[in-house]
């Protein structure tokens, strides 16, 4: 639990504040903004694997023939790319799901077709982690066969190799707000053109386990369902990575973005604990929001204001703070501390990710412990899945 910080990026003070906190509250990561005017180099400052978030305008970035990306299962890349060919082994196991999809219980089905869409021919294209989170948190067994919930199992030791293309010439591409650059030790990246970026770097890591360039345009939706006063949209440029043999606690994790259009009608009020429990070893999740202009990818708000709903103290939640959110604007949530995105669009970073059995959904609470005076979600209040919230701080 601790103090929600909202700061606006172009006040060089008040952010200057929040980093200090930041840093102070996350040894070994370093935030920054930079900007771009004209043609530049970005690199690491600290020789450690450094995330750019674009959150203001347009430029191109430097992409070399050879680049290999999992990039492609939103809009298709462009032709100067080539989707790899399907190995066959992981060909066989896609085979075998497809043939065992009436077997896989409804929950587990969905993010399973959705890793099946991605076929495309002898080819498979995209990242997937985001679908193996989505099973992750469906009750075992998925499937009703041994084999087939066996081969689903598999997949958490088989995507990081799957879904790549690969570029055959050197050329220049575009990036506008809410792409993501990766700038590392050994790798800086050429850009150009006019555009502002939130920066994070951690110096304990000298190399990026995804690709260094991830367009919002060429990643899947994953938002589901339709909301008519409300354009859906979430896109995940480095989500989650379930650890493979040998890795420990938050494993490759140390930051997450998810590029989401949030309405109020399905937000939930939620809170990450302020301790590992359970599934969700490691560090505490930190969130924050950095927030874009929803007329960047033409999404429809119907004249809706954007804010905040945070709740400081679990143990008393009649007390709370609504907090007006406008582009390029960055906030900051500690870990035990209740929040709700109303209708804003964002780019989600938490450190160091979007853990695992690790959202907490307090509406049904908000609503008996304050008498309903305090907003809270009437949508969902069947989304609790905690008996006492002592028992998680």
């Amino acid at each position: 639990m601790g103090q929600v910080w909202v700061t606006r990026l172009d006040d060089w003070r008040e952010f200057g504040r929040l980093r200090e906190f930041f840093e102070n509250d996350n040894p070994g990561l370093k935030l920054d903004l930079v900007s771009v005017d004209g043609e530049a180099i970005l690199n690491a400052a600290h020789g450690g694997m450094r995330v750019f978030w674009l959150y203001r305008g347009e430029g191109e970035v430097f992409v070399p023939k050879g680049y290999r990306t999992q990039e492609g299962d939103g809009q298709p890349l462009p032709d100067c790319y080539q989707p790899n060919p399907v190995a066959p082994a992981f060909a066989a196991v896609l085979g075998e799901l497809s043939r065992g999809l009436d077997t896989i219980s409804r929950g587990a089905r969905v993010p399973v077709q959705a890793i099946l869409g991605r076929r495309r021919g002898a080819t498979f294209v995209g990242d997937f982690a985001g679908e193996l989170w989505k099973l992750d948190h469906v009750p075992r067994p998925w499937s009703t066969e041994e084999r087939i919930d066996s081969l689903l199992q598999g997949l958490f030791t088989a995507y990081r190799e799957q879904g790549f293309s690969t570029k055959n010439e050197d050329s220049f591409e575009p990036v506008i707000a809410g792409d993501q650059l990766i700038a590392c030790a050994d790798n800086a990246i050429r850009v150009r053109g006019r555009f502002q970026c939130l920066t994070m770097e951690n110096v304990r890591r000298r190399t990026s386990h995804v690709s260094f360039v991830r367009r919002l345009r060429y990643l899947a939706d994953t938002a589901g369902g339709c909301n008519p006063d409300f354009d859906p949209f979430r896109r995940l440029p480095l989500t989650w990575y379930y650890n493979y043999p040998g890795e420990m606690d938050d494993g490759l994790n140390w930051v997450n973005s998810h590029v989401v259009n949030i309405p109020k009608e399905t937000s939930p009020a939620h809170f990450h604990p302020p301790r590992g429990i359970g599934a969700a070893g490691g560090i505490p999740q930190r969130e924050m929001y950095l927030v874009l202009d929803p007329a960047a990818y033409r999404l429809n708000t119907w004249g809706r204001e954007a804010s905040l709903l945070a709740f400081p103290d679990l143990r008393n939640l009649h007390c709370h703070e609504q907090h007006a959110l406008r582009p390029g604007m960055f906030v900051y949530i500690p870990p035990g501390t209740g929040h709700r995105g109303l209708d804003v669009f964002v780019n989600v970073l938490t450190i160091p990710g979007f853990k695992p059995h690790n959202e907490y959904y307090i509406d049904r609470d908000i609503r008996d412990t304050t008498g309903g005076t305090v907003p809270y979600n009437e949508n969902l209040l069947d989304a609790k899945n905690y008996e006492a919230i002592e028992d998680l701080l």
